[in-house]
């Protein structure tokens, strides 16, 4: 999967993050899933345990929330702007085919969005300006460091985990993906009916959308055996149009980084926090400037099952997430002033 240099990196991250399950483990409460108060823990140690906790307790997300007439506007000519992201996740429309559900989202360009369940539309995310700004600025950077043009942005190019037999489950659209050019095609393990391959890199965002269902999302169906071999997961946990003395939003941001697992034992292998504030809502100071908070996509990783490889075609590429919050925050301040505006109207 990766470079002797790289499965040294990872392996050290994966021992400095056993260390601190064990903390955890010699700690933690005896009711599964509460959190404990480790104070000597960083911010992204912090962040990992939580990872662990939603990914231990396997909790089936109940949805009690049903669209009334104004929210059926999404399902009906695609006007999503009178949903209260508070009520996600949504039953949009009941009673619905896969069929219809599939040639609906086409229509709408809605599928990163809704998800099917036993005949029920659910909304699991709003199309809100952060939520974009975020893979945006991420696929920027990719780009920018991909001089020679041998990586394609597919973007939210739907995936089948079953081509020739799609179901319910078997089909999801991630944010932004990248796919080698060298890549075969048609692909031993295709993606589509067309025979393209899977990505090797996706970005998933998650602003609405809760920590428990990307996780779901990431372990049951990016992360399967012959599917994505690298997922990024920004999660973008709410704001409250707090700011600190200096103008300066108050809110918190994590970034994921898991890689597929054979084994089925799925863990993170890096997770950094990159807002303002941590898990505590304790102000955080770790992502003031471009450089605190990068991490590094292998080679190996991107060009997973090309042919002739190495050497590669490009070196690591570098991701600054400094800037992604920056881009995050100017779509915030667009936010507020139409909270402004509507307060004096």
């Amino acid at each position: 999967m990766f470079t002797s240099v790289n499965e040294s990196f990872v392996s050290s991250c994966q021992s400095s993050l056993a260390s601190i399950l064990s903390i955890f483990s010699s700690t933690a409460s005896s009711h599964k899933g509460s959190v404990t108060s480790l104070p000597d823990l960083t911010a992204d140690e912090l962040a990992f345990q939580e990872c662990i906790e939603v990914i231990d307790a396997n909790v089936k997300e109940v949805i009690t929330n049903k669209a009334d007439a104004r929210e059926k506007k999404w399902w009906i000519d695609g006007n999503y702007k009178t949903i209260d992201e508070n009520r996600l996740p949504l039953i949009l429309i009941e009673g619905v085919s896969y069929e219809k559900f599939e040639k609906k989202c086409e229509i709408t360009n809605a599928s990163r969005y809704w998800k099917f369940q036993d005949g029920m539309v659910v909304i699991i995310e709003l199309p809100n300006r952060d939520h974009e700004m975020a893979h945006y600025e991420f696929t920027r950077q990719f780009i920018h460091q991909d001089s020679q043009d041998t990586v394609d942005i597919a973007g939210a190019s739907t995936c089948h985990a079953t081509p020739g037999h799609i179901t319910r489950s078997s089909s999801k659209q991630p944010d932004c993906s990248f796919t080698p050019r060298i890549m075969p095609k048609p692909a031993p393990n295709p993606c589509d009916l067309q025979g393209n391959p899977w990505p090797t890199i996706i970005v998933e965002v998650a602003n609405s959308e809760s920590f428990f269902r990307i996780m779901h999302k990431t372990t049951q169906f990016w992360l399967a055996l012959n599917h994505v071999e690298d997922v990024f997961i920004l999660k973008l946990w709410k704001w409250t149009l707090g700011r600190d003395q200096n103008g300066t939003p108050l809110r918190r941001f994590t970034v994921q980084n898991g890689v597929q697992n054979v084994y089925g034992n799925y863990q993170p292998v890096h997770i950094i926090e990159f807002g303002t504030i941590d898990r505590r809502n304790q102000p955080y100071n770790g992502c003031t400037a471009p450089g605190m908070c990068i991490m590094n996509i292998f080679p190996g990783c991107i060009f997973r099952g090309c042919p002739q490889v190495p050497p590669y075609p490009i070196n690591n590429v570098v991701i600054d997430f400094f800037p992604i919050q920056q881009a995050i925050f100017r779509a915030m301040i667009i936010l507020q002033k139409k909270y402004r505006h509507k307060d004096l109207g």
